[in-house]
């Protein structure tokens, strides 16, 4: 933003120096990145004292002046003035200043006499017609200074980097506030209210708001029989100083009360206000808008509109139209001062390209009890320069209630341990009053400050530290080691699950892939999810990266099958892929959405086998004992195979659920042929699917070491006739804890059905293990143990010895 110390002058008093104004500024966070001075370069020219003037030995008209110019010693001076008198604080342009009209100072002799510099006149320094005597400055200057603070020397504009939640910066009254907050200096408003006439502003206009979310007030102020034409030079210097181009007498009033006030206005022509009425409301389809830059624009359904009855008339809060604008024809106008919501202005800009003064105010924030006051002093000005009469009253429409100014508690004592300062209590309160912000003691300790309408960037407590301290000084507070409490750090569970999970797959020869967590809401059917799977409650995206990825995965399978699609379509003979990472799905309970920290890992064989390729094992039983293998490396306990939570996308024959205790904790198995064909999956693949979050979830097995014992093995096979439909897994549970202690090893290792099998049952074979630590097992007891474990078959799954 451009600030013309000039014009900032009459709201408060500045210090003399710019440079040191804006130092200031930028120590309280409001960051000046250029000074420009648009008079005079008077940067060589220096305040000098005349301790003494005498008479040139050879000439009567010129003085022989010794000058201090906080050099050390003073400096002989020749000086032609009349008015040249010891005491004098004058310009001194020493040897080597080059001066406004192109003149360098050079160490010279006149008449004899050595001359290091030229006391200035107010023509030679560009300031004046004046060349009859030298330029006199106040007695107060210092010595040695630059005479830029001690002479009208032109304007000075300061380009201040606004952030974007200080809107409240961007106008000559949140300037002087700073400055006020910075230096205590007291501010000067201009007069407000206007001179109104005996007309009702009612008779001419009409106003309804049809949108109110989107427009919280609206007020509008009439003015008739005005003269429209061009400004006058100190109002014209004044806007082009701050980066606004003058249009005439009347629009350069709602700019200029734009600048003072930061509340963005727009003059209508009143008598092409179609109806005497004016509506804001939500853009029509298909309707369209030429604004003032001639551009034809097409609107859109959120597009917020300030319309008559023949249609829109303005983008709200962004650019008026060109069939309402004022000309030099007008004469009668209608002011008009609203809030417009931020988020609907900021949209609409970016949609139509269109970046304007107006748009730039509303988007961080306007205050919002100012439309009235910025519509009065827009009314009072057109008034008074275009010779128009200002109606009585405004007419005003409320959309959505405005929020009552907010209060905010403090507690001082966090304050001072979040500063690490010790700022006393009633400084506290002294630093906010000077930010205009009111604070009452609650409590011992506890303020409770009221937040002015303006200031909306100021929510939290912590809002108000910052403000303490950027008053109080930054540089004021010592810097201070931080206390650290000893102690070992505990990383969460879920990051060393994750950790091991990557660690186990990594070994196993699988290489982690980082997939963007976004999906296709297509992706559903192609996982063939049913109507009532939770993940089908996908988190929608606002402004999706790719418009058919409009949400959050709820899975990682749908990543991993269609990056290993992309893999072979690029010659890639097989896939040996894991990914770590959240999945997301819509939470019916809260507002966030439910995050799930998962592995999923995917492997393929050859698309096409090589010499010495195994084709004979199903790649499912590689999958499942990669699944077991990291399921056991993260250190939970041993988990088991079941045919319950097994994943739709998986083939109903060649996969099996992960079972750890009673919960279900993944499946593995291979692509279901139907998801396969929709992804276009070349070849069969494995899908190994592990919940991370229930393992972390669970304590955590600490690794015993056991040692080997001495003794020898025993082994014994059995073979059981079950059901067809028995899992082979909760057979193993079950033999394991039948088996005691003395079972050190349990494993399938053939499964038969056919001839001699009767019908629905199936023959299993199993291999025991038996051996202890401390000595050999005998005949007997390995008897005992085998007995058990029939008996114990026998009873739960109806097995039958073979």
């Amino acid at each position: 933003m451009r600030v013309s110390l000039g014009w900032l002058a009459e709201w408060i008093d500045l210090p003399p120096d710019p440079d040191a104004l804006a130092e200031r500024l930028t120590m309280v966070g409001l960051e000046v990145d250029a000074i420009e001075r648009q008079g005079p370069d008077l940067s060589g020219v220096v305040v000098g004292e005349v301790i003494e003037r005498g008479t040139h030995p050879s000439a009567d008209r010129l003085a022989l002046c010794r000058v201090d110019v906080g050099e050390g010693d003073p400096v002989p001076i020749v000086c032609g003035a009349p008015n040249v008198a010891a005491g004098q604080k004058v310009a001194v342009a020493r040897p080597g200043a080059k001066l406004p009209d192109g003149t360098k100072i050079k160490k010279s002799k006149i008449r004899g006499e050595v001359s290091l510099g030229m006391i200035c006149s107010g023509r030679e320094l560009g300031l004046s017609e004046d060349h009859e005597g030298i330029l006199v400055l106040d007695p107060s200057a210092s010595v040695g200074g630059s005479v830029e603070g001690y002479v009208a020397s032109g304007d000075t504009v300061l380009e201040i980097a606004i952030l974007p939640n200080r809107g409240d910066c961007a106008s000559m009254i949140g300037m002087a506030r700073e400055i006020q907050a910075a230096t205590g200096a007291t501010i000067r408003c201009p007069e407000i209210a206007p001179k109104e006439g005996d007309r009702d502003a009612a008779q001419d206009i009409e106003v309804e708001i049809l949108d109110p979310a989107g427009c919280a007030r609206y007020d509008a102020r009439v003015v008739r029989d005005v003269n429209v034409e061009a400004s006058g030079p100190a109002v014209v210097e004044r806007l082009e100083g701050s980066g606004l181009h003058a249009v005439n007498n009347v629009v350069d009033v709602a700019n200029e009360v734009m600048l003072e006030w930061g509340q963005p206005l727009h003059v209508f022509d009143l008598d092409r206000v179609r109806g005497g009425k004016i509506e804001v409301r939500s853009a029509k389809p298909g309707e369209t808008l030429i604004t003032l830059d001639g551009k034809e624009r097409r609107l859109e359904d959120d597009d917020l509109v300030v319309a008559d009855e023949g249609g829109a008339i303005a983008l709200a809060g962004v650019m008026g139209g060109r069939d309402s604008e004022v000309t030099s024809e007008t004469r009668h106008v209608l002011i008009e001062a609203a809030i417009f919501d931020p988020s609907r202005v900021r949209r609409t800009a970016r949609r139509h390209g269109i970046a304007s003064d107006a748009s730039y105010r509303f988007e961080r924030g306007v205050d919002r009890a100012g439309s009235v006051r910025g519509a009065d002093r827009a009314g009072r000005l057109i008034g008074e320069r275009s010779g128009g009469r200002v109606s009585r009253g405004i007419v005003s429409a409320e959309g959505r209630a405005l929020p009552a100014p907010a209060e905010v508690s403090l507690d001082v004592g966090r304050a001072n341990r979040l500063l690490g300062a010790e700022i006393p209590e009633s400084e506290f309160v002294a630093l906010l009053e000077r930010l205009g912000i009111e604070s009452r003691l609650e409590t011992e300790g506890i303020l409770v400050a009221r937040i002015p309408t303006h200031r909306n960037d100021l929510r939290h407590p912590e809002d108000l530290v910052e403000e303490v301290a950027r008053l109080y000084g930054f540089d004021r507070i010592a810097p201070r080691e931080p206390r650290v409490e000893p102690g070992q750090a505990q990383r969460p569970a879920a990051s060393r699950v994750a950790d091991r999970a990557r660690d186990a797959l990594c070994s196993e020869g699988l290489v982690e892939v980082l997939c963007f967590p976004f999906s296709d809401p297509r992706e559903m059917d192609q996982l063939r999810f049913d109507s009532e799977d939770p993940r089908r409650e996908a988190v929608s995206l606002l402004n999706p990266v790719v418009e058919r990825e409009s949400c959050l995965r709820s899975t990682l399978a749908a990543s991993l099958i269609r990056l290993a699609c992309e893999n072979f379509n690029r010659q890639a003979d097989a896939v040996a892929i894991f990914e770590v990472a959240r999945v997301f799905r819509r939470s019916s309970s809260q507002s966030d959405p439910v995050e799930n920290l998962r592995a999923c890992a995917f492997l393929t064989r050859r698309v096409e086998p090589g010499l010495w390729d195994r084709s004979d094992t199903p790649i499912f039983f590689e999958a499942k004992g990669l699944a077991e293998r990291l399921c056991a490396s993260l250190g939970r306990g041993p988990v088991r195979t079941e045919g319950t939570g097994v994943e739709s996308f998986l083939h109903p024959g060649a996969s099996t659920g992960l079972v750890l205790g009673r919960q279900v904790v993944g499946s593995v198995g291979e692509v279901h042929p139907a998801t396969a064909q929709a992804f276009g999956l070349p070849c069969p693949g494995v899908l190994v699917d592990i919940d991370l979050d229930a393992f972390a979830q669970l304590p955590e097995r600490t690794a015993r070491y056991t040692e080997v014992s001495r003794h020898p093995q025993v082994r014994r096979d059995l073979a059981f006739l079950l059901r067809g439909d028995q899992s082979a897994g909760e057979v193993v549970e079950a033999i394991r804890k039948a088996g005691g202690s003395s079972l050190v090893g349990v494993e399938v290792f053939d499964r038969y059905e056919g001839k001699g099998v009767p019908e629905g049952r199936v023959s299993v074979a199993f291999r025991l293990v038996l051996q202890r630590a401390d000595r050999t097992l005998k005949d007997a007891e390995v008897v005992k143990v085998v007995d058990r474990i029939i008996q114990k078959v026998a009873q739960r799954f109806d097995g039958e010895l073979r």
